[in-house]
């Protein structure tokens, strides 16, 4: 305590005289009013005591960010990349696929295939393009497929332009199966650089496939962000009826009944023969020729049976080869012009025709079909448009 207060005190080093606190501010003994220097050294120490030591400066190793991070998790959005050769390419989750983009030339030549394991799809497209643009009369324009094994449908949309067939085959409406073929021909013609498709040489026509993967990748994943833009509206045909302008039953490929109704479809026979019967009967065998070649073809290839296959005739004017499977290995085929649509009710009608000739299966023996061709000409004699 004493120690304590002792330094409380001051002496002036003149007179004697004791300064208590408070300390005179001008430093001048009340006594004497000399200088107290004793009290100037212990005031400049004081104040020297009291100067604030610089604060260190410490490293921040925490942010907003940082302390987020933990507690607010971002979902990173999926970057998506497309395989050609993909089975399947899913462009729409459950509804919607691509299994083959196929280019082919119309002598044969194949320009690019985006998927080996549907390879034979292209030159079945240049088998169906020859029945087209003969028996049909028109340009090939679509298939329906239904599997053998899962009666799944599966759409096959063809386009031809400048001599090139172009092929897409998948489940997708049509608009934007359209679509993307618009996109595979902008995308060749860039490619070709003017370059004839049937004269390419081995690395022209590699390096051709190679820029067309790419681009064709870029347009699958446009046509998945315009979703929202396609309608799946269906364009209504002009058309309301359905006009049948040939008939088929067959079984295994072998037909058994084959009837022209008319004289709409181009099939011409110049060959020698001794009556117009005998010219008709001569056409319908060809046709019917044709048509069991080329579902047979389909059939064997794909492992699925074509439903319908239609070509186009002019602005909203299809003509349609139509396939009906029914039991005992029978099959109805027929080319039919006009509105699809009506097709189901078509088919209803001729069952009902032909269903007590076809309780057996087919042994080779026509004689017991004789009535049915005579039964169905009376029924398309009174039933022409549907």
């Amino acid at each position: 305590m004493l120690f304590g207060r002792e330094l409380e005190k001051i002496k002036c080093p003149s007179c004697g005289y004791v300064v208590t606190k408070p300390f005179p501010m001008d430093q001048l003994c009340p006594s004497c009013k000399k200088f107290l220097p004793n009290l100037f050294e212990k005031l400049a120490k004081a104040e020297e005591g009291k100067k604030l030591k610089p604060k260190e400066i410490q490293k921040v190793t925490k942010t907003p960010a940082s302390e987020l991070s933990s507690k607010v998790k971002v979902k990173k959005k999926a970057v998506m990349t497309i395989e050609l050769s993909n089975d399947e390419i899913e462009v729409k989750t459950g509804e919607e696929y691509i299994k083959l983009l196929g280019i082919i030339t119309q002598n044969r030549i194949p320009i690019f295939c985006s998927n080996i394991r549907y390879n034979y799809l292209l030159e079945l497209a240049c088998n169906l393009d020859f029945i087209a643009s003969s028996i049909l009369g028109g340009e090939l324009d679509q298939m329906m497929l239904e599997s053998i094994e899962t009666q799944k449908m599966e759409n096959c949309i063809f386009a031809i332009d400048k001599s090139i067939i172009y092929i897409l085959y998948g489940k997708f409406p049509n608009k934007k199966g359209y679509w993307l073929i618009e996109q595979m021909k902008k995308n060749l013609d860039a490619a070709l650089e003017g370059l004839d498709p049937d004269q390419l040489e081995k690395i022209q026509a590699h390096n051709i496939s190679l820029k067309l993967e790419s681009a064709l990748k870029y347009c699958i994943l446009e046509y998945i962000k315009l979703q929202e833009v396609f309608s799946d509206k269906k364009i209504p045909f002009v058309e309301d009826t359905l006009r049948v302008h040939y008939f088929g039953l067959s079984s295994q490929s072998i037909g058994i009944i084959s009837l022209l109704l008319g004289d709409e479809l181009p099939i011409v026979y110049k060959g020698p023969t001794s009556s117009p019967q005998e010219e008709l009967e001569i056409k319908e065998s060809l046709v019917t020729a044709k048509v069991e070649a080329m579902a047979a073809n389909t059939a064997g290839n794909t492992g699925a049976m074509p439903r319908w296959i239609a070509v186009k005739l002019g602005f909203q004017n299809y003509r349609f080869l139509t396939f009906t499977q029914l039991e005992k290995d029978y099959i109805i085929n027929m080319l039919s012009e006009g509105n699809i649509e009506k097709l189901e009710k078509v088919e209803k009608l001729l069952q009902n025709v032909v269903q007590n000739a076809v309780q057996t299966k087919f042994h080779g023996d026509l004689r017991p079909f004789n009535k049915l061709k005579t039964d169905l000409k009376s029924f398309f004699e009174k039933n022409v448009f549907f």
